[in-house]
């Protein structure tokens, strides 16, 4: 794709995708985007990590700024960015950095993570941050090549001190955590379980060193009242396995769990996740009553996230070949639906039109409202917008889902400029461009003169877990997204490390 192609929303769309985990994925687009508007793509860094929801972007886009920035300035905020990540998505970060080799920034990041590990050192939450990180912050150190500046760390990481004849053994603190957890498996159920409340002993870790034992309700109950929201949602079908749903006293903390949850905003696609997952046979792996305590998380995730505003209007294409964009469809108004106060309509077209209303519907429940609609015959996008001017219905926003092979009339250019003069607006057009035909529907856009933004799901490109985030950047004016992310303000290193901040930045 060539620079004059790539819009802000572009970028935007492209780098909100999950790789899962394949970080290289970004560096084209990010190349460009640099290229274009560095101070752009500082400030995206600075909006997702406080809207984003793929961990993959928060550790790439930051390195991706070392790699191609030039700008002093703007590196800052780059360093700044990967300073305020914890230590399992900084060495992901930092071995990202290793691969891309960002040209006279590698010792300034290994100066910047020597900084960063010796202030975790001095805070009070050290222990509870090496129980949790313990391998990665051991990764991290040998790495950048930092020597830890109290024996107390020596111990509780490495066992020892020094090499060679001059190495000494040392052990973790008598009643310190580390002692705990080594002798958890041998303790009575009161005991464990007051000793995991008394340490505050995130779950998982827990969880592995109890092994069998940690089916046992007492301890159970003392692990979940220690869940974070991340943690109670990632865990929700092992906690039905282990007895949630047979045991009241399991089913009360989980439900007291949810509630104390609903503070937190971030995680959305992980809630998402667990509400719409699905056994093998199609039924739910949940309960509906524990999908529907967490949907009420979801609606206030949602809400604290943002996104677009309005009516919505979604144009699905139910032509032969296009079951993948039916499914899609179907995600992408769920997603709206939850975003938004205003109306959602489905509109499903081969030549003919079918609306849905999906207002405030969930996923599942869309599913169940749409299961009969099946594969038609030809192709007419504009016959389900023609659908809605009949109605004089106004909306602020237009996605489609297809392929873009229209080829019956009335064509969906032709409609949108009667639309425009009935609802006196703009109206945005987002296209969710899937595997299929051949996409005439953007060369007759640009003719018109119609602006249109275009996701990419070809080939694989996105997935059902990458569409919320697509979704959350489309808006009802589309210039509106653009303006939010440059009213991010960009960081310093100086602003995340106390002492000696500069050391991360060449000079």
């Amino acid at each position: 794709m060539e620079n004059k192609e790539l819009t802000k929303q572009q970028i935007v769309s492209m780098l909100s995708k999950s790789p899962h985990g394949k970080l290289g994925e970004y560096e084209p687009v990010a190349k460009q985007a640099v290229e274009m508007d560095g101070e752009f793509y500082q400030h995206l860094i600075a909006w997702d990590r406080l809207k984003g929801q793929i961990l993959d972007s928060k550790a790439a886009l930051p390195v991706l700024g070392l790699k191609y920035e030039k700008d002093k300035e703007l590196l800052d905020n780059s360093f700044a960015h990967l300073a305020l990540l914890n230590p399992r998505e900084l060495l992901k970060a930092y071995e990202f950095a290793r691969v891309v080799r960002p040209t006279g920034q590698i010792q300034n990041l290994d100066k910047m993570v020597q900084t960063y590990l010796h202030e975790k050192e001095q805070e009070r939450g050290w222990d509870h941050l090496a129980v949790q990180h313990g391998r990665v912050l051991k990764s991290l150190y040998a790495y950048s090549r930092t020597l830890p500046t109290r024996d107390h760390v020596h111990a509780v990481l490495w066992g020892y001190k020094g090499r060679g004849d001059k190495k000494v053994k040392l052990s973790v603190p008598k009643g310190s955590v580390f002692e705990a957890l080594s002798q958890l498996r041998q303790m009575e159920p009161v005991q464990a379980a007051g000793t995991i409340l008394k340490f505050r002993m995130p779950f998982l870790i827990a969880f592995q060193r109890l092994g069998k034992r940690a089916k046992e309700p007492d301890l159970l109950l003392a692990l979940m009242e220690r869940m974070t929201a991340t943690e109670l949602v990632g865990n929700t079908k092992l906690l039905e396995k282990l007895g949630m749903k047979t045991n009241p006293a399991l089913r009360g903390a989980y439900d007291a769990a949810v509630t104390k949850a609903t503070s937190s905003t971030k995680n959305t696609l992980k809630t998402t996740a667990a509400i719409n997952a699905e056994n093998a046979d199609g039924t739910a792996v949940l309960s509906e009553s524990t999908r529907e305590k967490l949907r009420g998380l979801q609606e206030k995730q949602i809400a604290a996230a943002g996104g677009p505003d309005g009516d919505w209007l979604v144009l699905v294409d139910r032509s032969p070949s296009m079951a993948r964009a039916i499914e899609f469809g179907k995600h992408i108004a769920a997603s709206l639906a939850k975003f938004i106060k205003g109306k959602v309509w489905m509109v499903f077209f081969d030549s003919t039109p079918l609306t849905v209303d999906v207002s405030g519907l969930s996923l599942d429940q869309i599913q169940k409202a749409t299961r009969h609609i099946g594969i038609g015959g030809g192709t007419s996008i504009g016959c389900g917008l023609n659908r809605m001017l009949l109605e004089k219905t106004e909306v602020d926003g237009i996605a489609i889902v297809s392929d873009g092979e229209e080829n019956t009339a009335p064509l969906f250019p032709d409609v949108y400029k009667k639309y425009v003069q009935f609802t006196g607006k703009d109206v945005p057009v987002y296209f969710y461009d899937c595997d299929g035909g051949a996409d005439n529907l953007t060369h007759r856009m640009n003719m018109a003169g119609i602006e249109m933004q275009r996701f990419d799901l070809r080939h694989g490109k996105a997935d059902y877990y990458a569409i919320p985030n697509l979704v959350q950047t489309m808006r009802s004016n589309p210039y509106s997204l653009t303006d939010e992310i440059m009213a991010v303000p960009l960081l310093t290193l100086n602003d995340v490390l106390k002492t000696h901040g500069r050391k991360g930045v060449a000079a």
